[in-house]
C-alpha cells in the first residue's frame, strides 16, 4: 500500500533540464569547447559533482571541481532563468490531492537544496513537501539508492511504501534499488532508457488516477 510519493525535481516537477543544458552548452563554447547532443544527454539525471567532472575531461581544463563550479555558477548567475516558467503542468493540484488524501511527501532531487527552495518558491509550492532532501548530502548521487532510502526514513514510512517519480535512468534505478515503486515522467527528448520503471505516465493526474 502507497503511503508516500517522492519526486524527483529537474524534469519531473519542472522542465528544467532543457534550459539547464543549454546554460551549459553556452558555457562551454565561451571557451571554444563543443557539447554535442550526445555529451548532454548522458549528463541527463547525474549529479552535480559528476557533470563537473565530465565538463573539466572534455574541456582538457585542468580546474578542480570546485573551480569548475565557482565559475560555471558565476556564469549561471548572469544567465538566470525561472523555475516558475517552466514549472510541469498539474503539479500543484497532484501535491493538493495527495495532501487531501493524507500521502506523504517529499523532493529527492541531486540538485542544491537552495536550488530545490527556489523551484518551491517560484512555483509556489511552498508547504507542499514534507521533506526535501538534497543529493549534496551524500557522497554518491543517483543511481545509488541512498537519496531515498534517507528520504523514506525521514517521512517514516518503508521504502515498499513509497512511489517514486522519476525521468532519468540514474533516478529510475535509485528508487528500484530502493525497493520503491517507479513511474517515469515521460521524455523523449534525450534517449533516456525509462523502460525499468514500472510505468511511464504522461502528466501528474496518472498519478492521482493511479492512486484511486
Amino acid at each position: 500500500m502507497i503511503k508516500a510519493v517522492i519526486f524527483d525535481m529537474d524534469g519531473v516537477l519542472v522542465d528544467s533540464e532543457p534550459e539547464n543544458l543549454r546554460l551549459l552548452k553556452e558555457f562551454m563554447e565561451g571557451y571554444n569547447v563543443h557539447a554535442d547532443d550526445a555529451f548532454l544527454a548522458f549528463l541527463v539525471g547525474s549529479s552535480y559533482t559528476f557533470t563537473c567532472e565530465e565538463c573539466i575531461r572534455i574541456m582538457e581544463n585542468d580546474w578542480s571541481v570546485k573551480e569548475f563550479s565557482e565559475i560555471y555558477e558565476a556564469y549561471a548567475a548572469e544567465h538566470p532563468f525561472r523555475y516558475g516558467e517552466v514549472g510541469n503542468p498539474y503539479v500543484k493540484e497532484t501535491l493538493d490531492w495527495l495532501k487531501e488524501h493524507g500521502y506523504k511527501t517529499a523532493v529527492a532531487s541531486s540538485s542544491f537544496l537552495s536550488q530545490i527552495e527556489e523551484m518551491e518558491q517560484d512555483c509556489g509550492l511552498e508547504g507542499c513537501f514534507d521533506v526535501k532532501i538534497s543529493g549534496e548530502m551524500f557522497e554518491e548521487s543517483k543511481p545509488n539508492p541512498e537519496i531515498y532510502l534517507h528520504t523514506a526514513q525521514a517521512l517514516g514510512v518503508k521504502p515498499a511504501e513509497c512511489l517514486a517519480i522519476e525521468d532519468s535512468s540514474y533516478g529510475i534505478e535509485a528508487a528500484r534499488r530502493a525497493g520503491m515503486k517507479v513511474f517515469a515522467y515521460r521524455d523523449e527528448r534525450y534517449g533516456v532508457d525509462q523502460s525499468k520503471a514500472d510505468s511511464i505516465i504522461d502528466d501528474m493526474r496518472d498519478v492521482v488516477a493511479y492512486l484511486k
